[in-house]
């Protein structure tokens, strides 16, 4: 009880402290701005903030969990925080002294802000969890035919912009840039919904769209440098050009020929990216995307080599020195898909067992096996990955199944969180054998690069012998069960 009273003290003067260097400089015109807060359950004791891809800051917390930091001429829009696996962005402008208070075990959901700046990130914040998912619990209006799909999308649009004016008025924010950013998030939510339309499965086939389906597209700013970094951006800009893409294919090919893996396809898709957006790192994003999607999946070598080049084309740099974080994770894949060919040797990497013990993949193989994926920053990996392996054991009790975890964390919360999964009855029939097949990568960062880890269903399938069978199938493939026989 003394230790919580002497806790709770402490948090209140750290605050009191706080507020007082806010207090102090609000009535000044001030280039800088304060950040701060605490951190519930931390995973380890640094956050590190960043402002367009650089950490302009790496924080200790203190012995409480605490954090201050003052950033300097500090330049309005967003910046991003990160601590253990978790990122998100926070809004900041001169003169602000925002407080963060965030628990690990709940991350996105238990966010909050405080102080001066704090109003319009917790808007954001719920705004971000609100459609963290922009399909998320939309099935029925994607089975509602175009006209009557973009009436309800308008007005749903319409209702959150009168959320946010009505609250833009209350709070008296006066931010001119808060409310730009407010209103661009909410059409880039929804517009995303528009340009997935077509693609959901209750729409493969063509339907007749009304004339003014796509009329917010005559606004699209592809080279926003203020959203370079922000998810709801991308998640428009990713189903906006897979759109474009599909309409300019269906007037030079079949349409019969359309396939989302088509080499024309995807082409076309960075063709329009090269054409449509300057801005450098927005391009790199959206292409390096595209790319590593294609390589991931692509059977034909001679297919994967034409992508890769013209990537390199259109994002090519006089400098080696000067190739982006984007550009070196693309070379970085092509050349370890390259080595994973069907018929050469799996890369010998280093595996965890449950015994917290290193040892060398080639040591666990001795049957035709299945090695598969999961991270617990992919929501329900573990539990979909599961589930589909336990229905291929029973129909292939011959072959092995490894599964290998590919988050950077302890090995004590590994077993942690393995344990929890079962624990919890995620999925039916998922109980596991911690000494025979569970195992988590060594050094993931490595590992990653070598066996070409871009997505968590990525499966790698390999005889006896660690010659490789398969290096690139989905695990949730119609084709995956040929591939086994």
């Amino acid at each position: 009880m003394i230790n919580y009273i002497y806790r709770v003290k402490n948090t209140f003067i750290f605050f009191l402290v706080f507020i007082f260097l806010l207090g102090c400089e609000k009535h000044e015109e001030t280039t800088h701005s304060y950040l701060g807060g605490e951190i519930i359950n931390p995973k380890n004791t640094k956050l590190t903030i960043f402002k367009s891809n650089s950490i302009i800051d790496s924080i200790r917390l203190d012995s409480d969990n605490r954090f201050l930091t003052k950033i300097q001429s500090t330049k309005s829009g967003f910046y991003g925080f990160s601590h253990g696996n978790e990122y998100q962005l926070i809004l900041i402008e001169p003169n602000d002294s925002i407080a963060i208070r965030v628990n690990t075990l709940d991350f996105d959901e238990s966010l909050s802000f405080s102080g001066i700046g704090s109003k319009k990130n917790n808007y954001l914040i719920s705004l971000f969890t609100k459609y963290e998912n922009s399909k998320k619990n939309s099935s029925n209006l994607y089975k509602l035919n175009p006209e009557e799909f973009k009436r309800t999308i308008d007005s749903l649009k319409s209702d959150e912009i009168n959320l946010l004016n009505k609250f833009s008025s209350s709070a008296d924010l006066s931010s001119k840039l808060f409310e730009d950013i407010a209103k661009n998030t909410i059409n880039y939510i929804f517009n995303s919904k528009v340009e997935a339309y077509r693609f959901i499965e209750y729409n493969n086939s063509e339907k007749k769209y009304p004339e003014h389906f796509y009329d917010f597209r005559k606004n699209i700013n592809y080279n926003n440098s203020l959203f370079e970094e922000f998810y709801h951006y991308y998640n428009f800009l990713f189903p906006h050009f897979d759109n474009l893409a599909y309409e300019k294919f269906i007037k030079l090919y079949n349409k019969k020929s359309f396939t989302k893996d088509n080499i024309d396809y995807n082409l076309i898709k960075l063709e329009l990216i090269d054409s449509l957006v300057q801005n450098k790192e927005i391009k790199s994003r959206l292409t390096s995307f595209i790319t590593r999607k294609f390589l991931s999946f692509c059977k034909k070598q001679d297919e994967a080599n034409i992508i890769y080049n013209f990537y390199l084309e259109i994002n090519k740099t006089s400098d080696e020195n000067s190739k982006n974080y984007q550009q070196k994770r693309v070379i970085n894949l092509y050349n370890s898909l390259k080595n994973l060919k069907k018929g050469n040797k799996l890369p010998i990497i280093e595996l965890i067992n449950a015994n917290k013990k290193s040892i060398n993949i080639n040591k666990v193989i001795k049957n035709k096996t299945l090695i598969y994926f999961w991270s617990k920053n992919s929501k329900n990996s573990y539990k979909y990955s599961h589930e589909k392996v336990k229905n291929l054991k029973s129909k292939y009790p011959e072959i092995d199944f490894i599964s290998v975890n590919i988050d950077i964390i302890s090995n004590d919360n590994w077993l942690k969180q393995l344990k929890i999964n079962v624990n919890s009855n995620i999925c039916t029939g998922c109980k596991i054998n911690l000494a025979k097949n569970e195992f988590k990568l060594r050094n993931p960062y490595i590992a990653k690069k070598l066996l070409g880890i871009q997505y968590i269903r990525k499966t790698i399938i390999v005889d006896s012998k660690m010659n490789i069978i398969e290096s690139n199938v989905n695990l949730f493939s119609d084709n995956l069960e040929k591939i086994i026989n």
